[in-house]
């Protein structure tokens, strides 16, 4: 039986806001032609288009096999007779963004947090989800990459943005972002509607994401029962996408 293949997209699929290269583009139309293919992200469907879908060709007919998950799975787009078709959408209400924004304002007070260095917005609206970015949501590499290396600044804006807004989930993401969307959505949440949608069970899916270690990102997906993949990069990922292209048996 062939799997539904399921991969985070930053540190995964790709550098962490950066295009996915040709090569790795290459290697997912290869898995595209065997397999239902889904990516789940922090990011929003602007992200989604601009680092992941600007590098397929729609004319491809394997392209009806990708499912997107932008947001943390708060949201799902299929391909469906020429256009992308949104399938399901958790937005946030304009009374809990407010109610997200005060509490991170309260955080920062407390733990007498500044941010003087910031490229681009600090706190973003992305609808489903909002994001805070420690450099800034426009970054360079190298910086965010040296911001919060072990997590320990957002572990501490966590534990206080726990207190302030229970209700709702909070997730470290990335390399320096805190991801706040409804409470229960997450990528554990993505991978059962994947469920849902194609009447599969757990045994039928994997998992691949570069942050499935302790406080990782993509923990939610062990909750879940599948099989999960841990990798170092998306050169790894690469690497164990082309096995599965060695499959010849039936879709799902």
């Amino acid at each position: 039986m062939r799997k539904i293949i399921v991969c985070d997209l930053d540190g995964t699929l790709a550098e962490s806001k950066s295009p996915i290269t040709a090569a790795m583009a290459e290697v997912i139309y290869k898995v595209l032609a065997h397999h239902r293919f889904a990516v789940i992200s922090g990011g929003d469907w602007p992200q989604f288009q601009s680092q992941f879908l600007s590098h397929f060709s729609l004319d491809n007919g394997n392209i009806k096999n990708l499912l997107l998950f932008p947001t943390s799975g708060a949201e799902c787009y299929k391909y469906e007779n020429g256009a992308w078709v949104q399938v399901y959408d958790e937005l946030l209400s304009e009374e809990e963004k407010k109610k997200v924004m005060d509490a991170f304002s309260h955080t920062f007070t407390t733990l007498n947090m500044t941010f003087d260095k910031v490229h681009g917005d600090l706190i973003e609206d992305r609808g489903e989800q909002i994001t805070f970015s420690g450099c800034g949501q426009k970054a360079p590499l190298l910086e965010k990459a040296a911001w919060d290396p072990n997590q320990e600044k957002r572990r501490k804006i966590v534990a206080e943005l726990q207190k302030e807004i229970p209700e709702f989930e909070i997730s470290i993401g990335g390399a320096t972002s805190i991801d706040i969307t409804h409470k229960g959505i997450n990528k554990a949440y993505a991978i059962r509607k994947i469920e849902e949608m194609f009447g599969v069970t757990k045994n039928s899916i994997v998992f691949i994401g570069d942050a499935l270690y302790p406080g990782g990102n993509d923990t939610r997906a062990l909750e879940t029962g599948v099989e999960c993949i841990q990798v170092s990069g998306p050169n790894e990922t690469e690497e164990i996408l082309l096995s599965f292209t060695q499959d010849i048996s039936p879709h799902i």
